[in-house]
């Protein structure tokens, strides 16, 4: 009885074996699991003794495919966004192929393909945009002694993308108190709408509003329309982007000033001016991402006087915290400065002003 059951355990162990995907390496080995892909030159198997492997592919001899239902996608070129649905076939000789849905294509052997998954999973290559995107970043930074100082700051934003049209909804705070007494307060609220009919050509559409309790004025706002043109628009697989746009519109500025000299009253002004701006982003494989911006709304009746907004940032994603927890993965560190400068101040106030911040931002 004993015999019989190790004899029909040995044969089941056997048809698992048989109806398994199995890989053999230039070294003998035989790895028996399931293919799960094929990219960067590696292919990923997820087997029972070991969880997922990834072989490169040129420690690999030999590929073997268990015959399987449904289908897969097939990528020759990962600079290529194009992908061919195939089946698992074998050609005269017995050999896996890649045979194409659309019959009149011909076969592609196992060696051509850079790329290959299941269909009904997502592109690896390129994954798909998330329709809405968050993100929350707070920061605090304080010092005792010969003097006291706390610096609070924070950043909220919501990013719709479509296929052609990006919606980005966002605010800021920051405040620093110095010996008990605040001497720094921004609150900025806006949103930015941009559609783009080509990788290149760009509408848009933005209003921002600003109260800052130490600079001339006591509300700030701009809205703007206007034309924008990406002259880098590059997006690597893997999702790592790297930008240059500009922009160049027509400004509605409202403001209602300080005005120290009236005796702390207020004066409100409304303004037809231009807005001209330049964004730089890039995302480096190690996870850190740089952006820097320019903004310049000058008035058309005097284009000396005008505000530059100037912010750089750099996001590094920590990515060893998905050791921890997966839902870790995306929490980053953010530096930053934002500079804004006017050209023509009211008096008692400077031309500049800087806030630097360091944040700990999470985005989901």
């Amino acid at each position: 009885m004993r015999h019989s059951h190790l004899l029909a355990l040995a044969v089941t162990a056997s048809a698992a074996l048989a109806q398994a995907d199995t890989i053999t390496t230039v070294n003998g080995d035989i790895i028996h699991g399931t293919i799960q892909r094929l990219r960067n030159g590696k292919v990923a198997i997820e087997t029972d003794f070991a969880g997922t492997l990834r072989i490169p592919r040129e420690k690999i001899k030999h590929v073997e495919y268990d015959p399987r239902e449904g289908t897969l996608f097939a990528r020759v070129d990962v600079e290529d966004k194009a992908k061919e649905e195939v089946r698992l076939g074998r050609d005269a000789e017995g050999n896996t192929v890649l045979i194409p849905v659309d019959e009149k294509r011909k076969a592609l052997a196992l060696s051509d393909v850079a790329t290959l998954w299941p269909s009904g999973t997502d592109d690896p290559d390129y994954p798909p945009i998330k329709r809405w995107a968050f993100s929350l970043s707070f920061g605090i930074t304080g010092n005792a002694g010969n003097t006291k100082d706390f610096t609070a700051s924070a950043y909220a934003d919501a990013v719709r993308t479509g296929e052609n049209t990006t919606l980005k909804i966002y605010g800021s705070y920051n405040k620093t108190r110095s010996d008990h007494a605040t001497t720094a307060e921004q609150y900025i609220a806006g949103l930015d709408f941009e559609h783009r009919p080509t990788d290149v050509v760009s509408w848009y559409a933005r209003d921002e509003i600003q109260h800052n309790r130490f600079s001339d004025y006591f509300v700030y706002n701009v809205a703007a329309i206007g034309y924008g043109h990406y002259l880098i628009n590059h997006t690597a697989p893997g999702g790592r982007t790297t930008k240059l746009r500009a922009r160049l519109g027509l400004s509605h500025i409202h403001t209602e000033h300080y005005t120290k000299s009236a005796g702390g009253g207020r004066l409100t002004e409304n303004d037809i001016g231009l807005d001209l701006g330049l964004l730089f982003q890039h995302t480096f494989k190690c996870g850190l991402g740089w952006q820097t911006e320019f903004t310049y709304t000058p008035m058309i009746d005097d284009f000396a006087d005008g505000t530059l907004v100037h912010e750089t940032r750099l996001t590094y994603t920590l990515r060893q915290l998905r050791r921890i927890n997966r839902h870790l993965t995306d929490i980053a560190l953010e530096a930053g400065m934002r500079n804004e400068y006017k050209t023509q101040p009211d008096p008692g106030y400077c031309n500049t002003d800087t806030a630097w911040y360091i944040r700990l931002k999470k985005t989901w």
